[in-house]
């Protein structure tokens, strides 16, 4: 009887440990500067704005390496995903429209997969998917890490021509509100 309450009491300790974890984790995301900046409907331009190194360079499945710098003038979408990420798969389309349609005029979409398994998952995924925006690969977490962290998946940045982050999205991004985020900076 003793050892069934001692593996109860680690059972519960346990869970307080995991729910403690979880606190402090979105304490963290609140406190942070980006948290000002999270999609907001009614406020298409971010009253914050900040910068990070853009200079940082990812691999795309075909070994290429990009940096998200080297898009400068341009008004970039910065997608951070995963293949086993349903609300992920859900945005793609609307990001592939979002990139035919805007391309031209100044918008570069640019998903970072965050697949541990790196090219050999991402690939076939990106060509299952029909995906012809930049794909790039972070399996080492780096590019989420310049980005002040990501919490959750799927977090897309919009950054303005001169590099400024102007708002973080946590959560799926539909192509309403891409437009309302990116428009009004191609305006600029």
């Amino acid at each position: 009887m003793e050892t069934k309450s001692r593996v109860s009491i680690i059972y519960v300790l346990a869970a307080l440990l995991i729910v403690a974890g979880l606190i402090s984790a979105i304490v963290a995301e609140m406190r942070s500067p980006e948290v000002a900046v999270i999609y907001d409907a009614n406020d298409p331009m971010s009253a914050n704005p900040y910068s990070i190194d853009l200079g940082f360079a990812l691999m795309d499945a075909d070994e290429n390496e990009f940096t998200i710098a080297q898009f400068e003038g341009q008004v970039r979408v910065v997608n951070f995903w995963a293949t086993w990420c349903p609300p992920c798969r859900d945005e793609i389309p609307d990001f592939q429209a979002f990139h035919e349609k805007y391309e031209a005029q100044g918008v570069k979409i640019i998903g970072i997969a965050l697949d541990e398994q790196g090219a050999e998952i991402v690939q076939p995924f990106v060509e299952e998917m029909n995906m012809t925006y930049l794909s790039l690969i972070d399996t080492s977490q780096m590019a989420a890490a310049k980005f002040g962290g990501i919490y959750g998946i799927p977090t897309t940045f919009i950054i303005d021509r001169e590099g400024m982050v102007r708002k973080k999205h946590v959560g799926y991004m539909s192509y309403e509100n891409l437009e309302s985020a990116v428009l009004p900076l191609l305006a600029n």
